[in-house]
């Protein structure tokens, strides 16, 4: 039996596939192909939201099971999309550069080139993005939401954890920022510094300032330096920092703040204070009552990966509502350093500088870093 000659076989191929006998059963798997890539896109579309926005938790990332599975499968099926449209590439390209016994004018040339280079950086996406869109985008969506997640908000702090290799003089550190519109960029105001004293007791306290004391606007001075957490008792304690007299240079330091807080699966704070304001001076403190803030997470479970939290002071009704504070996303490249945006209590003065933030700041800096020391682990190859 004589063999077929290529440009033979091509030739019947491309005839076959123009036949309009066959046009209604191409139509058909042109329609379930654009279904198959379309819904690709939309499982890559909530893989990186997973992963950049994992706030409100849902039914895929409420656990870390179900979200290794929903990831798991994407991959699966992103090759296997990936490897179908890499090979029907192939026809598509018969069909429209099929070989020619006539040559072409100059305008049907011209198209065909315009075509060409249009067509083939198409099927360069068909072919990479269902497999590695997910690798692909999500370091860009990373990046915007670390520059810009927190515009929004009056302050931001950076949790600056220890990696597996860092020697145990690298400390772990909350960079505190200042957001102003009238500013190109963020203001750095302080440093504050986690230490454990044991396994059960941790003290984070203002090491340094960034900025100028006096240049540091009165809502963003922080007179809590000291918050002290005891992790058997889950208990919380602070210390204030006042002015001893209006002519006086000295200070001298005050109890402001004691609390309560739950940092299993409910995240949950409870805090009473009257930490007072800069202006406030030793002889007259303290300025007023107490105030006792109860603060929680909307969501199940915020400790699977990187700390994901979204803190809300609960109402009187019980009802969550304001925002306090939410994490955003990890630095990109660096996983040690983990950015969270922040709002303050509702109604108070200094709000960005109150005990409902700078205490929830070191609790969720302790489990960045055992996210940190996992997650930077030298492998067989380094």
């Amino acid at each position: 039996m004589q063999a077929l000659h290529p440009r033979t076989t091509i030739k019947n191929f491309h005839d076959a596939l123009m036949d309009p006998k066959n046009m209604t059963k191409l139509a058909l798997f042109a329609v379930v192909w654009a279904v198959l890539c379309v819904g690709d896109g939309f499982w890559i579309y909530y893989y990186v939201h997973g992963i950049v926005y994992p706030l409100p938790r849902n039914a895929l990332d409420r656990n870390g099971y179900a979200w290794m599975a929903f990831t798991i499968f994407m991959f699966i099926f992103g090759f296997c999309l990936s490897i179908f449209n890499a090979i029907m590439s192939i026809p598509y390209l018969i069909v429209v550069w099929p070989k020619r016994k006539q040559p072409l004018s100059w305008a049907m040339r011209r198209f065909r080139v315009y075509l060409m280079w249009f067509s083939v950086p198409v099927l360069l996406f068909l072919a990479i993005m269902p497999f590695c869109g997910g690798w692909i985008v999500v370091p860009i969506v990373a990046q915007h939401v670390w520059n810009h997640g927190c515009d929004s908000f009056p302050a931001f702090a950076i949790l600056d954890a220890r990696s597996a290799t860092d020697t145990s003089s690298v400390l772990n550190r909350v960079y505190f920022y200042m957001n102003q519109p009238s500013a190109r960029s963020p203001t750095q105001l302080f440093t504050l510094t986690l230490t454990d004293f044991d396994s059960e007791n941790w003290l984070l306290n203002l090491t340094a300032w960034n900025a100028p004391q006096a240049s540091i606007p009165l809502d963003f001075y922080p007179t809590l330096h000291a918050v002290r957490y005891n992790l058997t008792a889950s208990t919380l304690a602070g210390n204030c920092t006042l002015r001893t007299g209006a002519d006086t240079p000295g200070t001298t330091t005050a109890p402001c703040m004691s609390g309560t807080f739950d940092s299993g699966d409910h995240l949950a704070f409870t805090i009473s204070s009257d930490v007072p304001l800069n202006t406030t001076l030793a002889a007259s403190y303290p300025p007023a009552p107490n105030t006792t803030t109860h603060l929680a997470i909307p969501d199940v479970g915020w400790s699977f990966g990187q700390p994901a939290v979204r803190l809300e002071a609960v109402q009187p009704d019980g009802e969550l509502g304001q925002l306090v504070l939410a994490t955003t996303v990890t630095r990109p490249h660096d996983v040690t350093q983990l950015k969270v945006c922040v709002a303050g209590p509702p109604g108070r003065p200094a709000a960005a500088v109150q005990p409902e933030v700078l205490a929830p700041l070191g609790l969720i800096l302790m489990r960045q870093i055992n996210y940190a020391v996992v997650a930077t682990q030298p492998t067989e190859n380094d």
